[in-house]
């Protein structure tokens, strides 16, 4: 297993080590790209993917290939501008809730969101 971590340097040894540590916790396989992109980006692909036409935080793809586990997008403007502590406890959150969308979690009814989050939770702690 690999993982791939593209346009960001400054935080990449803190967000490989939580990538690990999810994708270990969930008994995951296969290579994973995380790349950190520009709202423009973010809008751009999430309209193409998602038909939703406005920024997001992360978009998870998975893939159904054994050798690859996925791609994760991350919008560092929007990390920025939603987070409450600092920016690399934001990444790390979207991150570890990247994955877990890779996992199989999902988080549109008020129970999935909780499951996840409690999921986030505890990764974080760590």
């Amino acid at each position: 297993m690999k993982i791939f971590i593209n346009n960001i340097t400054e935080f990449e040894g803190d967000i490989r080590k939580i990538a690990q540590w999810v994708i270990k916790g969930e008994n995951l396989k296969g290579d994973l790209s995380i790349t950190f992109i520009d709202d423009t980006r973010m809008k751009e692909m999430n309209k193409k993917y998602t038909k939703r036409e406005r920024i997001t935080d992360v978009l998870s793809f998975h893939f159904d290939i054994p050798e690859i586990m996925g791609d994760i997008y991350i919008s560092v403007p929007q990390a920025e501008r939603q987070k409450e502590g600092d920016l690399l406890s934001e990444l790390k959150l979207l991150t570890v809730h990247g994955i877990l969308h890779l996992a199989g979690y999902d988080d549109k009814t008020n129970e999935q969101r909780k499951i996840m989050r409690e999921k986030e939770k505890d990764y974080l702690k760590q």
